[in-house]
């Protein structure tokens, strides 16, 4: 049955594919089958059944059935006789059964809202296919002839996945370890658990005590949520280990558990679970409305994050002016991060009138490099300054985390000294991280050591800059 481009069915179809080209279990949702050049779709193989590169010719079949539905030149069909298949004739051939494919039962949960979802199917045990080698049978018998009698293999039972090496004092027990998370550049959940277990020591004394946010797997724009009981694990408390660590956090007049990472075993725990970007509250919770540290956010979303030293210049000479202590990390997409430690006895009301304040004083530096975020227009070729983010429940991605954006990066502290070598986005590499740590320490070591109070820096400004803005 041909289903018709203009129809809620085809585009209910499209946006499903679409949506699910960056998620990490979209092998889960959407299966893919490829046919020899004529045949019809009883005669399918599996992709997941090829021995060898399956992912290789996962990533192609599925870039062919989006190109197939954004194509002139080819028709979406619905299979009458095997219902749930789906499959594309092209105009110049109608008898060749393209790029079939299903859709798993489970895309009804996750697409609901969608009208007229596609027909969805129960898995099937794929079929094992190897691609035949070219050798003739008498070449292949010779070999076997040679090489004696085959020994029966010995069963071993199958016990899971073998369970890394961490040495935790809780015992977490892994999963999916080959389970592919991200692709650009390609890193399993083996690799995620890897690195954070390397990188603890790191990454944790800035998510201690802290409410956190976190982004679950991987996906373009997809947003980060709260690390509470309710969205880690759906309020069923039974998957929940005892000793995780947990506190209660004022949401206006309700109140959230949300869950803490103060050790390694937290840390890891969090990613068996599905996280892999970690972005901590300002404040620790016992000082909840008093935030131990003010951020600015540079964007450079037009131009590479290397071109825009110049801003990165003005803005180290505006804060040793002030001789104001502050730290920088890359965000791990197009910008950057700025801290400047407090003494957490001021509000979030006081530091967010600091923030700006500090913000206005460095776009005056290079009005015709900067835009203000909120205040002005943003032009084409700027930096983006934004002074927003100081408000109580506000968080930014934690130095040394995983950023999940479309190239896989971390989020790392730079030195001021160093920032014209440094100032660029890098794929994720442990090798490069774990370096540069060795050569030059953490950037970030001495954070909250140096120590502003920020209602006194409040009144230095609007004492002696104030003028400049009335």
């Amino acid at each position: 049955m041909l289903i018709r481009k203009n129809t809620k069915a085809f585009k209910t179809i499209l946006e499903i594919i679409s949506a699910c080209q960056g998620r990490a279990d979209r092998e889960k949702l959407i299966r893919l089958y490829i046919t020899r050049a004529g045949h019809s779709i009883k005669d399918r193989i599996s992709v997941e059944g090829i021995q060898g590169d399956a992912a290789l010719f996962y990533e192609m079949n599925y870039q062919s059935v989006l190109n197939n539905l954004q194509s002139s030149s080819h028709q979406l069909n619905a299979s009458d006789e095997i219902p749930g298949i789906y499959f594309f004739h092209s105009t110049s051939n109608k008898i060749w059964d393209e790029t079939p494919f299903e859709f798993d039962e489970s895309i009804k949960k996750e697409f609901s809202s969608l009208p007229e979802l596609p027909v969805v199917r129960k898995k099937e045990k794929p079929e094992k296919f190897v691609f035949p080698s070219g050798k003739s049978k008498a070449e292949s018998t010779e070999k076997k002839e040679k090489a004696g009698p085959k020994k029966a293999a010995a069963i071993v039972p199958e016990k899971g996945p073998r369970q890394p090496s961490y040495k935790l004092k809780h015992k977490v027990h892994f999963t999916e370890l080959e389970k592919v998370i991200f692709r650009d550049p390609q890193l399993t959940k083996q690799d995620i658990l890897d690195y954070y277990n390397k990188s603890a020591e790191y990454i944790l004394p800035y998510l201690k005590d802290r409410p956190l946010w976190t982004r679950l797997q991987s996906g373009k724009g997809q947003a980060p949520v709260e690390l509470s009981v309710e969205e880690l694990f759906n309020e069923n408390t039974e998957q929940l280990p005892d000793w995780v660590q947990s506190t209660m956090v004022s949401k206006g007049k309700e109140k959230k558990k949300m869950l803490l990472c103060n050790d390694k075993e937290h840390l890891l725990f969090y990613v068996e679970m599905g996280c892999v970007e970690f972005c901590p509250f300002h404040s620790r919770t016992k000082s909840i409305d008093s935030p131990d540290y003010i951020v600015l956010a540079l964007d450079s979303p037009d131009v590479e994050l290397a071109k825009a030293t110049d801003v990165i210049s003005a803005v180290s000479v505006v804060l040793n002016g002030l001789q104001l202590p502050s730290y920088l990390k890359t965000d791990g997409m197009s910008g950057v991060h700025v801290y400047f430690p407090l003494d957490s006895k001021s509000t979030f009301d006081t530091t967010r009138k600091v923030g700006e304040y500090i913000a206005k004083l460095i776009a005056l530096k290079m009005p015709e490099r900067i835009s203000l975020n909120g205040t002005d227009d943003y032009v084409y070729g700027r930096v983006s300054l934004d002074a927003s983010l100081n408000k109580k429940g506000a968080c930014v991605v934690a130095p040394y985390s995983l950023v999940a954006s479309e190239v896989v990066a971390i989020a790392t502290p730079l030195s001021w000294d160093t920032v014209a070598d440094s100032l660029q986005l890098e794929p994720f590499s442990e090798e490069k991280i774990f370096k540069r740590l060795k050569n030059e320490g953490d950037a970030f070591q001495s954070l909250f050591k140096k120590k502003v109070n920020a209602d006194t820096l409040l009144d230095r400004l609007e004492k002696n800059y104030a003028f400049l803005f009335n």
